[in-house]
């Protein structure tokens, strides 16, 4: 047995993402809603009736045309605003908050059900998840201020016996909403990380430029300053070798120039993108267009 064990192959780069991240925020909202709509309807109207019985969910609840319309526009909010959560947010959530509030309605509920909520607190989620901070607070006290109405005029119109559901549910929204800016300030630290290291990235290669060109000029007027020396000496004596010293010095010399002005316009080129980028395309052109009759570009080493 001679054969020898190959390394296993590394799976880091092609692991699939987890299911959780793979599937959009709506398709999670969506399902949420599904369940705890479907939920009391097979339970308590469509199997039989010593199966189970709820106040909350009574079996002719939706016999009325009114209560199976309410329920279908309950539907129809929550799915449209799962639909728009990954592109429009707030107003995302605004629908699927109210399809809460009107399958409630369709219920002649005088109280929200923690399941029938849940999809609520997913939305709140994705909210603050990608949303400002204030944009997130808002959408919070929103639904803060429904489960308050809910409380306060439960025992007004309805049975005030039993414990309310509505602090329960504030719970979870708040629990909701600081776990999607927990994950929206991750997400801000993140991009803050890998923007100082882009920086510092430039930083470094232009030391590492800077330190490439001293070297390369002191050394190019290193070899100038032997070789017009030793041309200095012969000049007179050697009138060729000092020719062939001053050749080398000219030769140094725009080598020297070249090198110098392929970096630095290097140098020029990404500060001109960067500035571009930042002020935007109408501000590029500006740049390259000299005014009539205006004086020459100064002479330099990007020439």
């Amino acid at each position: 047995m001679s054969a020898s064990a190959s390394p296993p192959a590394s799976s880091s780069s092609s692991a699939p993402s987890p299911l959780v991240k793979r599937l959009p925020p709506g398709l999670w909202t969506a399902l949420a809603w599904l369940v705890a709509a479907l939920y009391p309807i097979v339970e308590y109207v469509v199997l039989p009736r010593g199966s189970g019985y709820s106040l909350s969910y009574p079996e002719d609840g939706l016999d009325a045309p009114a209560a199976k319309a309410l329920l279908a526009l309950a539907c129809a909010l929550a799915l449209t605003g799962s639909t728009l959560l990954r592109r429009r947010p707030l107003p995302a959530y605004v629908l699927v908050l109210a399809g809460t509030l009107v399958s409630t309605a369709a219920w002649r509920q005088d109280e929200i059900p923690p399941l029938q909520f849940l999809a609520t607190d997913v939305a709140l989620y994705c909210l603050a998840a990608v949303r400002p901070r204030r944009t997130s607070l808002t959408a919070g006290a929103a639904t803060l201020a429904a489960l308050a109405c809910y409380f306060v005029l439960r025992p007004l119109f309805g049975d005030d016996s039993g414990v309310a559901p509505e602090p329960f549910l504030a719970l979870t929204a708040a629990v909701a909403w600081l776990i999607g800016n927990a994950v929206h300030q991750a997400r801000a630290h993140t991009e803050e990380l890998y923007a100082r290291a882009a920086v510092q990235a430039v930083t470094a290669e232009r030391l590492r430029i800077a330190r490439e060109m001293h070297d390369t000029v002191a050394h190019t007027i290193g070899v100038i300053a032997l070789q017009a020396g030793a041309a200095a000496r012969v000049v007179e004596t050697q009138p060729e070798k000092a020719r062939e010293a001053m050749l080398v010095v000219e030769r140094a010399g725009r080598e020297t120039l070249s090198g110098l002005r392929h970096l630095l316009g290097t140098l020029r080129e990404g500060d001109a993108g960067r500035d571009d980028g930042a002020r935007g395309p109408e501000a590029a052109p500006s740049r390259q267009v000299p005014a009539r009759g205006g004086p020459p570009p100064a002479p330099g080493l990007a020439d």
